[in-house]
């Protein structure tokens, strides 16, 4: 002998619900959960670069150390690649005048060090591109940097 309950009696009414609105109710739910889980994105505005060090390298050389943090908690950002990095002397008038640029192994996380062939003393301008990890858009900066002899 098999019991059998009406749906009614346990406060389910499917009756009630047309088979549209639920479809639509659950829909919702997918979509309110799946918008909570979705990660938040910082702008690449979010990062900031920062020279730490200069110091000279020989003749017509220097090594600059710069360090790249998160603004809005200050940490710095120890997983970036750095694929892009030119030198030129656009702040002393003369942006066609350029220097090559090569990237030093970290001295520690978060910093980032180059070693740049001026071959002669003046402000320079420092242009980098990264990509930081987890985030879709490149990271760009534009910093000035005195260069000794």
């Amino acid at each position: 002998m098999a019991v059998t309950a009406d749906r009614t009696d346990m406060g389910i009414d499917h009756m009630s619900f047309p088979h549209t609105t639920r479809a639509v109710i659950g829909a919702s739910l997918l979509a309110a959960a799946a918008l909570t889980a979705a990660p938040v994105r910082a702008a690449p505005a979010d990062y900031r670069f920062e020279v730490v060090q200069v110091q000279p390298a020989g003749p017509g050389t220097s090594d600059v150390t710069l360090r790249l943090f998160h603004v809005p908690d200050n940490k710095p950002v120890t997983d970036a690649v750095i694929f892009q990095s030119t030198a030129d002397m656009g702040p002393d008038g003369m942006p066609t005048m350029t220097a090559p640029v090569k990237a030093l192994p970290a001295a520690q996380p978060g910093l980032y060090g180059f070693h740049i062939e001026s071959g002669s003393a003046g402000n320079w301008e420092l242009n980098l591109a990264a990509k930081v990890q987890g985030e879709a858009e490149t990271v760009r900066a534009t910093l000035p940097v005195k260069l000794g002899k």
